[in-house]
């Protein structure tokens, strides 16, 4: 509705563009920033969930070993949606002589509906009498299997000792056999990746046609002595717990089945907002709101900037208003009329530009960020929820109210006379308003004008002291989050260092170094690889005495102490190897000496932390593990071996060596994965290697070179093992991997070795990784822009309110030098105070976070990234210098007699 307010205020705001433009881009970028983080973290987790069900199926818990009886009672479960069922068909031999039996499972029509199969060759069967099969050439009762060809299969029943028929986790050597029928089948394909596992333990899982379940429709009895295996889809995800609870989990205590095998579909879970850490949860919690808390600070610090502005510009305006009759009621509804005007255009712009900035930035980097997800190039479609606009809308029209309804507050404290007379901006104190001083001595009358200007207008000054402050904690508080929240993914998730690795098992022999070289180059010359870190590893036995080990430690592990000689702790500690190039950097990277390597005493470097889970308070500690009696002296070191017929006697123990914690480290070597730590670790030299196997290889008879004590030993050594890790880098591992795996397995043929793939097995949590720092960066540019538009809109408008003040400057002789003098000191003035400030919230901002994200989860502790602090000071100094430069170009275009006749 119009009114004489209204119009005043669009008048108002259209003669002052500029801040007029700001305002606006403030509130949109305040909404854009909401709704480009709602719509972006949407789409990612649409993307997430879909690729999830795609490749790994749809259904929340897995049930296995269930009869007819108790799948019946789950499915009048009120909570379910779907099941798909997997039976037993029976098991067969894999061959006569190596104790192996593969299990024949049929799907029902929904199985096979919901759940994914990856076929690596040929196709799905289609009817009874066609299977699938692990791999080509597989076993079956002496023969091997391949596409396209018939096999015969003698299918039957595995039964336990007491004659009941056995799951596939009770299987083992006392097991019993019992052929019922042969029945031949026709191999129509390879799979590759199937919900069910390819194998069970015991063997390997076979998959008939699925019309092999319709038997089961209304003929329970054909499948007595068998059991199914279900997949169960919740109607609601957020249900599956309370399912678990009631059904199979013991520690609930009102599971109603027992001897069953579950699982908790936790990937895709995750996505679906469902999890279980409460730390974790509590974690995520506390930063989404401190980050909607900054997002909302920064905003009303920009816009309530702008008002407050506006108030000062009006403040005369408001006087002549209250002068005629003007309540104010009606005077600060003026203020609210700018705000609904701003607000309805800055909103509807910021969700386009938040709908369209997510569309541009997955456009640009979707399918990078699907690869490096997921392995293979695909598309992520923009996702928009309107309950999220709704809310992103809603959430920028509070900060908007928000940031009007502070400066509104003075218009109550403000009589007519003194809105006419301006007399509330400027309030002297004289000895407020003693000048000069030093930077009067210093800089002469620029610098004396310059500090009495800043002491004569407080509020004007606080608020660009606070301006940027704000500024420079926005920035700090978007660098902390990423910071803080990469490095928790990082302790909870746990990513690999490396996308591929190769175990090279070695018995200590003169050929075991050629085949290191020849692995090496193999792996090296393979197309694709980017890196590769050789680390050879070995396993010391030490036994400990009672108290050696620290009680934070034996609280978490514990060991079976009567089975060892002389009740000791029958403790191992790790050792890797570095080349020696390696180790003297290691060295020098953490301030240590290279230890001694002559006699009988292995001297070593250490690292004594590990990460252990305290199941009292439900946290992940950092914990050390070595009591202090044990540092620092030597430890007998060896191998234990059993003295009897056929091995089976008493356990003793030959001490070969001794080994000493000599120095602790810090740090672990940059490119060792330690996610699977779980005991001390010694950083070997190959020096120190090579002192380690003649120790251990010596006879009976060696004296120790030292102390000159008698070392024990057997008469003929065992080998003693060790391994060469091949830690490998590629971007695209899954092929480089397929290709690598197949001529490691040739070239290393009369070797053990074992190949690996830890970015397969860490997918997820790689996913999450890069999940959040792409949220970051776009949370850091979002941000950034806001902290521009705030100092921008600020310091351009407070210093186009002292046109009049400059224009009297200038005409009483005040050269363009000495202008520059006194807003360069001015300026120096407002950053050394927002350094100071900022500084200290930062400060606090960081202790808030490492609260939030370390409490409960360990890893680290408080962090301060330097440099992003000074990037964000560099940042709002740049800033800060453009804009005065760009605002006094315009102050000096200006007529000075028009400036000093201006009312």
């Amino acid at each position: 509705m119009r009114n004489i307010f209204s119009e005043i205020t669009k008048r108002t705001m259209m003669r002052n563009r500029t801040r007029t433009a700001v305002t606006i881009v403030g509130v949109l970028l305040s909404t854009a920033m909401l709704t480009a983080v709602a719509v972006f973290a949407g789409s990612l987790q649409h993307f997430l969930v879909q690729e999830t069900i795609a490749t790994e199926g749809a259904w929340h818990v897995d049930i296995g070993g269930l009869t007819e009886e108790e799948l019946a009672d789950i499915r009048a479960d009120e909570r379910v949606k779907s099941i798909s069922v997997v039976r037993e068909e029976g098991y067969f031999p894999a061959d006569e002589n190596d104790g192996l039996y593969h299990l024949l499972m049929s799907r029902d029509e929904t199985a096979w509906r919901e759940l994914p199969v990856q076929v690596d060759a040929g196709r799905l069967p289609e009817q009874a009498g066609e299977i699938l099969i692990p791999y080509d050439g597989i076993l079956v009762n002496g023969q091997a299997a391949h596409v396209g060809e018939t096999v015969s299969v003698p299918l039957g029943r595995v039964l336990s000792p007491e004659g009941e028929p056995a799951k596939t986790w009770e299987l083992g050597a006392d097991v019993r056999y019992e052929e019922e029928e042969t029945r031949t089948f026709t191999v129509t394909g390879i799979y590759g990746r199937i919900p069910e596992s390819n194998s069970y333990g015991n063997g390997y899982i076979f998959l008939s046609g699925p019309s092999d379940a319709v038997k089961a429709v209304g003929n329970p009895g054909a499948w007595e002595g068998t059991y199914c295996r279900v997949f169960i889809e919740m109607k609601k995800p957020g249900q599956t717990d309370g399912f678990i609870a009631d059904w199979v989990d013991p520690a609930s205590g009102r599971n109603k089945l027992e001897d069953v095998s579950w699982s908790r579909h936790d990937s895709l879970l995750r996505w679906q907002g469902v999890l279980r850490n409460e730390n974790y949860i509590r974690m995520l919690g506390g930063m989404l709101v401190i980050l909607v808390a900054v997002i909302m600070v920064g905003s009303v610090s920009l816009i309530y900037n702008s008002f407050s502005i506006s108030l000062r510009e009006r403040t005369a305006q408001f006087g002549l208003l209250s002068s005629v009759g003007a309540t104010r009621k009606q005077l600060r509804k003026s203020l609210r009329w700018e705000a609904f005007f701003v607000s309805a255009a800055g909103i509807p712009l910021g969700l386009l530009a938040g709908i369209m900035g997510s569309a541009v930035t997955l456009h640009f980097i979707g399918g990078g960020l699907a690869a490096l997800l997921y392995g293979h190039e695909g598309e992520i479609p923009v996702r928009v929820y309107p309950v999220v606009l709704a809310l992103a809308a809603l959430l920028a029209f509070a900060t908007v109210l928000i940031s009007v309804w502070i400066p509104s507050r003075r218009i109550r404290k403000i009589s007519p006379m003194d809105a006419i007379r301006a007399a509330e901006d400027i309030r002297i104190h004289p000895r407020e308003v003693k000048g000069g001083g030093l930077s009067g001595k210093l800089l002469g009358l620029p610098g004396m004008l310059a500090a009495k200007n800043y002491r004569r207008d407080r509020r004007k000054y606080k608020s660009t002291v606070v301006s940027l402050t704000v500024s420079m904690v926005l920035l700090m508080t978007a660098a902390l989050f990423m910071e803080y929240l990469t490095e928790a993914g990082g302790v909870i998730l746990d990513p690999p260092r490396y996308e591929l690795g190769y175990t090279l098992i070695l018995s200590g022999g003169e050929e075991d170094e050629q085949a290191i070289e020849d692995t090496q180059r193999l792996i090296e010359g393979e197309p694709g690889v980017e890196e590769v870190w050789l680390c050879r590893q070995l396993s010391i036995t030490i036994p400990m005495e009672e108290g050696a080990l620290a009680s934070a430690y034996t609280g978490v592990y514990s060991w079976n102490r009567e089975s060892a000689p002389d009740g000791k702790v029958p403790f191992t500690c790790m050792a890797i190897v570095l080349s020696d190039e390696e180790y003297a950097g290691f060295l020098e990277e953490q301030g240590l000496s290279e230890p001694e390597t002559e006699g009988a005493v292995l001297r070593a470097v250490y690292y004594d932390k590990i990460r252990a889970y305290d199941e009292t308070d439900g946290s992940y500690q950092q914990i050390s593990i070595l009591s202090d009696e044990v540092k620092h002296r030597p430890l007998a070191a060896g191998q234990y071996r059993s003295v009897g017929e056929n091995d089976q006697g008493e356990l003793v123990f030959d001490e070969k060596l001794q080994v000493e914690f000599d120095q602790e480290a810090e740090e672990l070597p940059e490119k060792y994965d330690a996610s699977r730590l779980s005991e001390p670790l010694m950083i070997l030299s190959k020096r120190q290697f090579d002192q380690y196997m003649e120790l251990m290889n010596r006879g009976e008879d060696s004296q120790d070179v030292e102390s000159g004590a008698e070392m024990s030993g057997t008469e003929e050594n065992e080998p003693v093992s060790y391994f060469a890790e091949f830690s490998i880098r590629a971007k695209d591992y899954r092929a480089v991997g397929e290709d690598l795996e197949e001529k490691l397995s040739d070239a290393t043929r009369e070797l053990d070795g074992i190949f690996y793939t830890p970015a397969e097995d860490a997918a997820l949590n790689r996913q999450a990784v890069a999940a959040i720092q792409v949220l970051c960066y776009g949370f850091i540019i979002l941000i950034s822009l806001i902290a521009m538009a705030n100092v921008f809109n600020t310091i351009s408008t407070n210093l186009m309110l002292r046109r009049r003040e400059f224009a009297m400057l200038r005409s009483v002789g005040m050269t363009g030098r000495a202008f520059r003098l006194m807003m360069g000191y001015e300026c120096v003035i407002y950053g050394l105070r927002s350094l100071v400030y900022g500084t200290a919230l930062s400060v606090l901002i960081s202790l808030a976070f490492s609260r939030l994200t370390f409490r409960g989860i360990g890893g680290g502790g408080f962090l301060f990234p330097w440099a992003w602090f000074l990037a964000s000071v560099a940042g709002v100094l740049v800033i800060v210098s453009v804009t005065m430069a760009y605002t006094m170009h315009k102050i000096h275009g200006m007529n000075i007699i028009d400036e000093l006749r201006k009312e």
